[in-house]
């Protein structure tokens, strides 16, 4: 795969699936400065880590082939997860990624855009155990189906799993399936 379709993959399952201030924590994301997942794609290494927190929230550095390819800050309000920054700029609207508390078959719009970029769908929840490399575990699913992303269609898929976070990332786009699997996770102090 091209350097650039790999790039534009990781942007889209982050910023989609993926992404608290340092007052708030949900285990369903840990956010502790330093926590760490590392993904399989393919023959590629991912990781993902908590670099720092600010007035923002957590900020995410997405790293492959040892460069950063993705940025992102996710927030934990009351009711959800916000994706509230993607690699420098702020949605219209932070995008919701998970509702707290969790409940299979919830279900929330979102409809925001980024540089005049739509980002549209509905999302919905639904519970099941998932197997990767790093375990099994019983996770929360949030998928969009048929959703815009700066005018393509998607559909996407991540799966939460308490005290570990994202386990699992599945995005198809133009026929293409792209999936990440957690191989380990290293929360922060």
């Amino acid at each position: 795969m091209k350097r650039s379709a790999l790039g534009a993959a990781l942007l889209l399952a982050f910023a989609c699936g993926l992404s608290a201030q340092e007052q708030k924590e949900s285990p369903y994301y840990p956010l502790k400065k330093g926590t760490t997942w590392s993904y399989k794609f393919n023959d590629n290494a991912i990781e993902v880590k908590v670099a720092d927190h600010d007035k923002n929230g957590a900020k995410i550095e997405t790293t492959a082939g040892g460069k950063v390819v993705a940025t992102e800050h996710i927030a934990v309000k009351d009711d959800g997860l916000y994706r509230v920054m993607v690699n420098g700029m702020a949605p219209e609207k932070p995008i919701k990624i998970l509702a707290l508390p969790p409940k299979a078959g919830e279900s929330w719009d979102v409809d925001s855009k980024i540089q005049g970029q739509a980002i549209k769908g509905k999302f919905t929840t639904r519970e099941e155990e998932v197997k990767v490399p790093a375990g099994t575990f019983k996770a929360v699913v949030v998928e969009a189906k048929d959703c815009d992303i700066a005018g393509m269609k998607a559909d996407l898929a991540t799966w939460y799993a308490p005290k570990t976070g994202v386990v699992k990332v599945s995005v198809k786009l133009g026929g293409m399936t792209t999936v990440l699997e957690l191989e380990k996770f290293a929360e922060g102090k």
